[in-house]
């Protein structure tokens, strides 16, 4: 039996959408995925702190404007995961979809309660599809087979 590119081909993990809509406010789709850049942009706010030292602690080391962990979970949801958006520009345009724009949107909703009840309204949902999405990722991996050749065990 030959073996074809086809069969050689990398499996799709699958994605996981919603269309969310926050209090007839705004609408938008949120797509999960295993696109390479989504993933790299994920495993960049995984790794571990640095180590805290008094240099990495010093004012002039700390100058540089930082993302939370939070922040930078936002940025990557406006980036990679919102494929689409009803959020309009002053001139009436629908606005570009990227991590500043989510930012702006984020920080507009409303007063300063109902923009933190908007995050965590797409926190969750971003939580739930990611949790979803590693589900469907790790029944789609291919398992081994059950009745290979094995291995021939040398004699005693």
């Amino acid at each position: 039996m030959a073996i074809t590119l086809k069969d050689l081909k990398p499996k799709k993990l699958g994605e996981v959408v919603r269309e969310l809509n926050y209090k007839d406010l705004v609408s938008f789709t949120m797509r999960i995925s295993d696109d390479k850049d989504y993933v790299s942009a994920i495993k960049q706010i995984q790794k571990p702190e640095k180590p805290l030292t008094k240099d990495s602690l010093s004012k002039a080391n700390n100058a540089v404007e930082t993302l939370s962990q939070g922040e930078a979970m936002m940025i990557i949801i406006g980036e990679y995961v919102i494929t689409e958006w009803d959020v309009k520009t002053s001139d009436g345009k629908v606005a570009p979809i990227n991590g500043d724009n989510f930012m702006a949107l984020c920080a507009s909703v409303g007063d300063d309660d109902e923009n933190a009840e908007f995050v965590g309204f797409i926190s969750d949902n971003f939580h739930e599809m990611a949790k979803e999405f590693a589900s469907q990722a790790s029944e789609t991996k291919k398992k081994p087979l059950a009745s290979g050749r094995g291995t021939k065990k040398a004699a005693s």
